[in-house]
């Protein structure tokens, strides 16, 4: 029996829909633990413009994300990094500086509800998540909000360098 809720990416594919129903339930705030921005993974039209519209959405809009390599990402033009620069006040990106941290080889991106994706290995497109697991959501929450009070911003992907 399948469970409505559930998402599970076996293949690029399966990944970018799955982030795109993710995304599609986000209302105001999110965030991607991506330790590489890799290319076809959230750069894709449909993904793009739900983060868009999610930073867009208002005063309470806030999309963070935390990257272990954003120059990277930068220098191989993913389009996530280009949208972050267009609209810097509600996307933000962090890199984390703790040894620890930066052997996270996990990715995640949660809507801070109820809902989230996790890919055991990130450079693997294979994931599991649900849009109504709060449980999991805030676990992964609270392990992302507790990285991210200690990472640096991405100053490397700020336009002209500034």
């Amino acid at each position: 029996m399948n469970d409505p809720a559930s998402l599970v990416a076996d293949d690029k594919a399966a990944l970018g829909a799955a982030h795109v129903r993710l995304l599609a339930q986000a209302r105001h705030r999110v965030s991607l633990y991506l330790p590489i921005i890799e290319s076809g993974v959230l750069d894709d039209d449909e993904a793009l413009t739900e983060l868009r519209r999610i930073a867009t959405s208002g005063r309470q809009a806030q999309i963070r994300v935390l990257t272990h390599d954003a120059e990277r990402a930068h220098r191989e033009g993913h389009r996530l990094i280009a949208l972050a620069q267009r609209l810097p006040t509600a996307i933000m990106l962090r890199v984390p500086t703790e040894d620890a941290q930066l052997r996270y080889g996990s990715a995640f991106v949660v809507d801070q509800i109820s809902g989230f994706l996790f890919r055991p290995v990130a450079t693997r497109y294979e994931a599991r998540g649900s849009l109504g697991e709060p449980g999991e959501t805030a676990r992964l929450t609270a392990y992302f909000d507790d990285v991210w009070e200690r990472a640096e911003a991405a100053w490397q992907i700020r336009p002209l360098g500034i």
